[in-house]
């Protein structure tokens, strides 16, 4: 198995533990298969996001509070072996809904949704492409101004393809 872990943000020693609890979240694995693992450090969470074997594998993505990093690993790669494609994005363990949101009107072309941060006050926007009749999932973003992780909606292709834009406003 091929593991690449991209890790920003945190001491050595934290890096060093992050690498060691994603080795022993991801378990043993074929060889042939290929993992990327990228986590970025948020106040006392990492967010991660978790690329499986091919391009057809469904992308993991959720927020993680020290010392739980293994197990949510572990958890994330069970949910995506319980089929349906479709990956639930957790917010510190708890499900974040993720299906069955609204159905976006129009033609197809960019949105930019405004946000007011719960922590620092501050106004963001959050940009992204959207296909026509196209409904909504939750997913995180980090304040650009705080890095508060904030729970927002963006079309469903945008959340499956991590392809979404966080800017201040």
């Amino acid at each position: 198995m091929s593991l690449k872990i991209l890790c920003a943000g945190g001491s050595k020693e934290e890096k060093e533990a992050v690498e060691t609890a994603v080795r022993a979240g991801i378990g043993a694995r074929p060889p042939g298969e290929t993992w990327n693992v990228s986590l970025v450090k948020v106040g006392r969470q990492w967010s991660v996001t978790v690329d499986g074997p091919d391009k057809s594998s469904p992308r993991s993505t959720f927020i993680a509070g020290e010392g739980r990093l293994r197990e949510q690993i572990s958890q994330s790669l069970a949910q995506r072996g319980g089929g349906g494609g479709r990956t639930a994005v957790t917010n510190g363990g708890a499900p974040v809904p993720t299906g069955g949101a609204t159905a976006v009107s129009g033609p197809a072309d960019q949105r930019r949704n405004a946000y007011t941060c719960r922590q620092c006050g501050k106004a963001f926007a959050v940009s992204y492409d959207v296909e026509e009749g196209e409904g909504e999932e939750t997913v995180p973003a980090a304040c650009p101004h705080c890095w508060q992780i904030e729970n927002v909606k963006v079309g469903i292709t945008a959340a499956v393809n991590n392809d979404y834009r966080v800017e201040k406003a």
